[in-house]
């Protein structure tokens, strides 16, 4: 079910533009209680600089809020039966449930008001700490550092030394003066171990290798055997499926795994009208979603070639309660459409010998409720410097020039 963000006066001072990456609802109420705080004389100078600067923003993005008015009839009705007084708080609530059209998440700063909005509204609430509202500019999974010759020549003769304090399994670019790239490591908690990768030979889809840096510490992260969840995120055309693929193919065909789980949680994309219920078996559901696979394999019929010799199965994300997977890849793309308790879910299905590889683009989120209660998020932010966790984001389109103007549109 989709939620929008209810945002009460003390929240939207705190999450300041980050309030406006989905579009919410306030309360008439707010924007007076906002007015107020600007020219208060009792204020601290912070707290009125930020009432100044979310008025510039609810300016400038009007957009992308709706606002209740205060003097609706029915929000007194509502304050009068649970015999509340008018005072702007229940004013704010009494705004919220008077909303029947779509179900909303209250949002406060305040708890008190969660207490209230909770117990005697009636309402789903939570604080903006708790939302996990997508930011994945932070980690990336590597660090790219240009070195001088002297700085250079100081990490080779202290490569046991944790430098640059990475975390484990975090890559390190290494620049020269000339900003040219020269060296890639990996921190494994004892060394900056040099990468060990090898090129594939893939039977689908030709020879493949690196294209850029980042691709090349994601071929390092695939074929490492020391981690067991393994990650991509970034951009339309940076390749996720086409890395993760070939790369789990070649370790299917090598004997090291027994098959390819591919999963994907089905959701409809954003602004596109639903073409209603699918016929068939669950393959045949599963179709119209598992052609991200297909397309790197031979198309349909290479898909089902190889789920005929037991190498790939499609499985619905809704029907793994109970599985445990053993010596398998468990594939999931799409994964930005993750809540945190579907990954959860996945990673407790792993068993031994299997490897769990997720791919996903933030800026692909098609539903409200995934940005906020990201699982993909939760995981890097949760699971990154783990021993069994391995992640790189990556950063250029390399499916086309063509493919490459899709960025301009924002």
């Amino acid at each position: 079910m989709d939620y929008t963000l209810y945002l009460d006066t003390s929240s939207l001072l705190n999450l300041q533009e980050k309030a406006f990456e989905e579009e919410f609802v306030i309360s008439q109420m707010t924007l007076q209680e906002i007015e107020d705080i600007k020219v208060s004389s009792r204020k601290d100078p912070e707290v009125k600089h930020k009432a100044r600067n979310i008025s510039r923003l609810l300016d400038k993005y009007e957009d992308k809020y709706q606002v209740i008015p205060s003097n609706v009839e029915e929000i007194y009705e509502i304050l009068n039966k649970l015999r509340l007084d008018h005072t702007s708080d229940n004013i704010i609530l009494a705004s919220a449930k008077m909303i029947t059209a779509f179900p909303i998440i209250v949002v406060t700063d305040d708890i008190n008001m969660r207490f209230i909005s909770k117990k005697i509204f009636g309402l789903k609430t939570k604080s903006p700490a708790e939302l996990n509202l997508v930011d994945d500019r932070e980690y990336t999974g590597y660090r790219e550092i240009q070195m001088s010759d002297e700085e250079m020549a100081y990490f080779y003769s202290h490569i046991e030394e944790n430098i640059y304090d990475l975390l484990i399994n975090e890559y390190l670019i290494i620049d020269n003066a000339d900003g040219d790239s020269v060296d890639y490591r990996c921190w494994n908690g004892e060394t900056h171990r040099a990468l060990n990768y090898k090129q594939i030979n893939s039977d689908f889809m030709g020879r493949v290798k690196p294209r850029n840096n980042e691709q090349i510490l994601a071929f390092d992260m695939l074929q490492d055997k020391t981690s067991t969840i393994k990650v991509l995120t970034g951009c339309m055309g940076s390749g996720k499926d086409f890395l993760q693929i070939s790369n789990a193919l070649r370790l299917v065909k090598a004997g090291m795994y027994e098959k390819i789980v591919y999963m994907r949680n089905p959701i409809q994309v954003k602004d596109i009208k639903d073409i209603g219920a699918l016929p068939g078996n669950l393959y045949e559901k599963m179709r119209p979603v598992s052609m991200a696979i297909a397309d790197h394999v031979g198309g349909e019929y290479g898909l089902e070639n190889l789920m005929l010799q037991g190498k790939i199965d499609i499985e619905h994300l809704g029907y793994i309660r109970g599985r445990t997977y053993l010596n398998t890849i468990v594939y999931v793309s799409e994964a930005e459409n993750l809540s945190k308790e579907n990954m959860q879910l996945l990673i407790s299905r792993i068993g031994d010998g299997s490897t769990l590889w997720i791919n996903g683009d933030f800026k692909q989120t098609d539903s409200p409720i995934f940005r906020i209660n990201n699982g993909l998020l939760s995981a890097i932010n949760c699971l990154k410097g783990r021993p069994e966790f391995g992640f790189v984001k990556l950063n250029k389109t390399e499916r086309s020039k063509t493919a490459e103007l899709a960025e301009l549109l924002g």
